[in-house]
């Protein structure tokens, strides 16, 4: 379990993301901390986009931890899009230094990948989806640290 902490720990602290979903510019703060005894990442996304921007009034929450007994990661993800009826819970090995995250929703399979690069003090992010059998990208997104 050390190893797991340790690789959620690189993600703890203040951070700007940018990135594109489709053809939207994504400009969003973003803050990392743990909670609950440590059990949980707590990840806040919150937009900075300008008001004309479709994500403007975005923000998310990202409850992140690692089940021992399963030797997986778990990602509870919750967003202003919705308030889903039914929690679908993102699932992930780390590799390398990255996980892949697959949510199952009912119509679609959802895929979140967060690979960390240490040296430059950063985390990209990929959303796909799959869709016929085939893998489409949703959104790319970079976290770049803010040192305060």
């Amino acid at each position: 379990m050390e190893t797991e902490r340790e690789f959620l720990s690189q993600l703890v602290g203040h951070w700007q993301l940018t990135g594109k979903m489709g053809d939207i510019d994504l400009h969003q703060d973003v803050l990392a901390r743990w909670i609950l005894n440590e059990t949980y990442l707590w990840v806040h996304c919150r937009s900075t986009a300008p008001e004309e921007n479709p994500t403007a009034e975005y923000e998310a929450v990202y409850h992140i931890g690692y089940n021992t007994d399963e030797g997986l990661f778990v990602m509870h993800l919750l967003d202003t899009t919705e308030v889903p009826v039914d929690c679908v819970v993102g699932r992930g090995v780390l590799e390398d230094d990255r996980i892949v995250f697959r949510f199952d929703y009912e119509d679609t399979p959802f895929l979140y990948e967060f690979a960390c690069d240490p040296q430059e003090s950063r985390w990209d992010l990929l959303q796909t989806f799959e869709q016929e059998g085939l893998h489409k990208t949703f959104a790319t997104k970079r976290l770049t640290k803010v040192f305060d």
